[in-house]
């Protein structure tokens, strides 16, 4: 009785700790960057408070600099899509790149930003099924483009570019090129693909409708 007790007890446990553990990652995760975003203009915000004979709490004055720190990302994503702020990046861009260690940095946390930026659907078209390794065995890729020409006359093929993520880190995988004729189009949102990826499979995907297999071969553009 006393065992069947103790299993009971670790059995449950174990389920608390898996039911609650995404929410204590995001809880933990939103208060790691809302600490080193509202710490940035505390020293700033302590000289304005100061100056103005104005009693702020510590928390409050967090808030403010939380919120100014999101206000001026916005201007800065507003500012990029523009000529002048393209201008202004580039040439930040040029003097990074001059600085011996800072390029070091600066090269390895943009190639990071890209590839999670690629890993996010950004940069492709669908989410595709491949028979991969071989036939009968099936997985899921991301649709990048159609092969060049040098590659289908080397195939003999049309073919198109596959890049298949691999889990749980979606940003490193292989790319694969794929007769057209051989893709099956999954019709699965890239959203609900990356997070099938990362969760090893655990996660479902919702999918819009259930095409034959011959018409989503079809489908795939």
């Amino acid at each position: 009785m006393l065992g069947k007790f103790r299993v009971f007890v670790q059995r449950s446990l174990i389920t608390g700790i898996l039911a609650t553990l995404p929410l204590i990652i995001t809880f933990w995760v939103i208060k790691f960057l809302f600490d080193k975003f509202s710490s940035f203009f505390l020293p700033y915000l302590g000289m304005i408070t100061r100056y103005m004979d104005i009693e702020l709490h510590v928390y409050v004055q967090k808030i403010i600099s939380f919120i100014i720190i999101l206000i001026l990302l916005v201007l800065i994503g507003v500012a990029a899509k523009h000529y002048v702020g393209k201008v202004a990046l580039r040439f930040l861009e040029r003097i990074a790149d001059k600085i011996p260690v800072v390029r070091s940095i600066y090269s390895s946390i943009q190639q990071i930003v890209h590839a999670v930026q690629t890993a996010s659907g950004g940069s492709f078209q669908k989410v595709v099924i491949v028979e991969y390794p071989r036939k009968g065995i099936y997985t899921m890729g991301l649709l990048a483009r159609e092969s060049s020409e040098f590659l289908n006359e080397i195939t003999g093929e049309v073919c198109l570019n596959v890049f298949v993520p691999t889990t749980p880190n979606p940003t490193s995988g292989f790319v694969l090129i794929v007769p057209k004729s051989e893709i099956i189009d999954s019709d699965i949102s890239i959203d609900d693909g990356i997070k099938f990826i990362i969760s090893g499979g655990l996660v479902d995907t919702s999918v819009k409708k259930s095409l034959p297999e011959t018409e989503r071969k079809q489908d795939v553009s």
